[in-house]
Formats: C-alpha cells, structure tokens, sequence
C-alpha cells in the first residue's frame, strides 16, 4: 500500500481560526496500518460571530487522534477488531470529557457562546485484505475501484438529524440562529434516544452514533478517510487521479482553485488520508 495525506485550513469564516481537523497514521505501517481522522467542531464563539478562544474543538480533535490511536496501537487482537474500535472511542471521550471539565464548560455550558469542545472523527486499520473502521459525524470513509468508480461511502450522519429537527420545529428556518445551535446542541447532539446525532463531547449519549464495521478491499482499490470539508471534492475524477499519483502540488492548486471559485462549499477545513491498496 501507498499512503498520502493532506489537510488545509479554513479560509473563510474566522480570521484567526485554527484548523480544527488532525489526523494521525501510526508509524509502523507493516504491522499496525492505522489511520485516525478528527474534524473539531466549532461551538464556541461570540455571539457577533466571532471565533472565541480557548481553541477547544481543536484541542479534542486531537485528543481525540492521540487517544484512539495508542488504544488501537496496543490493543488489536484477532477477532476483536470491531470491540478494539469501540473501546478506543469510548475512552477517547471520556477524555474530552475530562478537558470539558478541565475547561469549565460543563457548568458554563449555555450552547451557544459557550457550548462542550467536541469533535466527529473516523478511524480504521489494515488487516490483511479487510478494512475496519468506525465513525461518528459527518467524518467518513470512501473507496474507489481501480477504475476510479465509487465502490462505497459512508453516510453523512449529521445531516438527518437537520432533517429531523426541521420537521419537529415548522418554523425552524425562521428562527434565530443562536435559537437554532441551542436547540440543535441541546436536544439532538447525542440525544441517547438515537433520534439526533454523535459527537465526542464526553456526554455518553455519544455511543448510540458509533457506526463500526470492515470491508474486504481489492488490488487497486483507493480507499479515502476525509472530514466533511473534502466531501464535494470526491465527485471530481481529477481529485481522485490526483490521490493516486499522490501529487502534493497538483491537490494544492486543485484545492486552492476550488476553494476560490466556491469559498463555502471548497474552502473550509479539509483534511484526508488516502491509502492505495496493491
């Protein structure tokens, strides 16, 4: 296999914004192929808009990253790969738990200045010819065939919970945004009915959103782990010829032009790790 990665920061909302995505690859690629993906998600900020600071959708994602990664690290074991996944979310987590408690959110917490640092991620590793992986969010995972077709994609898990939200409040594009983040943080973010949507907060609701299983992969085939700021490239046959020439300044201009031609669909945190498969 051939490993490439690349990650770009927002241009457009905040002048002094980090990137919130980070991503790790474990260092020994012959016996631990594992790959973890986080995109912060930015809930704090001032009510005019602005970026607020500490930085803690950053600071979780990569909590989250270091956290996952030593767990899988030091705990695969044939035949508990999907469990090995499901513990390295949990205790990543409770991590971010512990930095929303460090932090002072929880008892601060009003969800919209002041809401729980939290980030959505993916994570999967190699073993032999099968891929496993787990996710929460709109984080995920694509893999294209040796002709370049898109063979499989994971599903946006955020956006039903926008769905949903719309048909329970008639009037919701009418509202507020601050209304809107309050109601959409508040009730749907790891609601432990199953009914909204996962984000690593720390609040255990968040297990209900994990979304664990294993493909088989061929030679040839492109498998993708990207933050949602990369999901509208992946329709673009160049982007995808581009990953597997694994050309570094040729993503750069592509990116670069796409995010100037559309700053909001193109230009926002993107981040992706792709590995080609022989």
């Amino acid at each position: 296999m051939k490993v490439f990665s690349a990650t770009y920061t927002d241009i457009i909302k905040f002048n002094r914004k980090p990137n919130e995505d980070f991503f790790l690859i474990s260092k020994n690629l012959k016996e631990r192929p594992i790959f973890v993906l986080a995109d912060g998600v930015t809930q704090s900020r001032f009510e005019d808009g602005s970026y607020s600071y500490p930085a803690g959708a950053k600071a979780a994602a990569e909590i989250f990253c270091y956290i996952a990664m030593e767990y899988l690290e030091k705990n695969l074991k044939p035949s508990q790969e999907k469990k090995t996944i499901e513990n390295g979310f949990d205790l990543a987590n409770k991590k971010i738990w512990e930095l929303n408690k460090n932090e002072g959110m929880i008892e601060k917490l009003d969800y919209v200045v002041l809401d729980y640092f939290d980030t959505v991620a993916v994570a999967g590793f190699l073993a032999k010819n099968t891929l496993f992986y787990g996710y929460v969010g709109d984080c995920g995972l694509a893999i294209f065939d040796k002709n370049n077709q898109l063979r499989f994609q994971t599903k946006d898990l955020v956006e039903p919970a926008v769905k949903r939200a719309k048909l329970i409040y008639k009037n919701w594009d009418e509202l507020a945004q601050n209304e809107r983040t309050k109601i959409f943080h508040r009730d749907f973010r790891n609601n432990p009915s199953g009914e909204g949507y996962g984000s690593f907060s720390g609040e255990p609701g968040v297990k209900k959103y994990y979304k664990i299983d294993s493909l088989i992969l061929d030679s040839g085939d492109l498998v993708i782990f990207y933050s949602d700021g990369f999901v509208d490239y992946l329709k673009f046959p160049e982007f995808i010829k581009i990953l597997r020439r694994e050309d570094k300044k040729a993503l750069d201009e592509f990116t670069f032009k796409m995010a100037k031609e559309n700053e909001q669909k193109f230009g926002t945190d993107r981040t992706l790790i792709s590995i080609l498969i022989f």
